[in-house]
């Protein structure tokens, strides 16, 4: 199953740590993989003491200047860490995989969109893919059958 949380509001990681922490409470293998750098310990000491294996970017991707010289070395990282969430997930036997910030590491073509279409396109019916962004293009939407999007809304009393 493919869900994506998605949206400008608040809680897509938030969403996606539960749901993690549900399926490792169940005795499934979960791999979480962030690309956005929140820097949150409590969330990844609350992961890995739920038995999650947590994979994070070394770098903050809002850090990340697009006119960078250093953008080709920083792509490189990122792609490296998704392809080896790939090759994890698949050779290991995970039954989720959590792709936190995925959408957003495409839209600073950090991680080709072609690689990730096509991961999404081609994951086995066992694993389940969860995937978060703020923006996301609307040619994924078809590829997901369950979608959250999270918005921030204001009131003006």
């Amino acid at each position: 199953m493919l869900s994506l949380y998605y949206g400008n509001g608040k809680g897509k990681t938030s969403c996606a740590i539960g749901t993690a922490i549900r399926a490792a409470s169940k005795d499934k293998k979960v791999l979480f993989v962030e690309f956005i750098r929140q820097n949150e310990l409590s969330d990844k000491k609350a992961l890995e003491s739920a038995y999650v294996t947590v994979s994070s970017a070394p770098i903050d991707i809002m850090l990340i200047d697009d006119n960078s010289e250093s953008k080709a070395q920083i792509s490189k990282i990122f792609r490296e860490l998704f392809d080896s969430a790939v090759v994890m997930v698949l050779t290991q036997k995970f039954d989720m995989l959590l792709l936190d910030g995925v959408f957003d590491a495409a839209n600073k073509n950090l991680i080709p969109e072609s690689e990730i279409y096509d991961f999404l396109s081609n994951a086995p019916d066992s694993l389940d893919v969860i995937c978060t962004g703020v923006n996301v293009d609307k040619k994924y939407i078809p590829l997901f059958s369950n979608i959250t999007q999270l918005c921030d809304t204001q009131t003006n009393e």
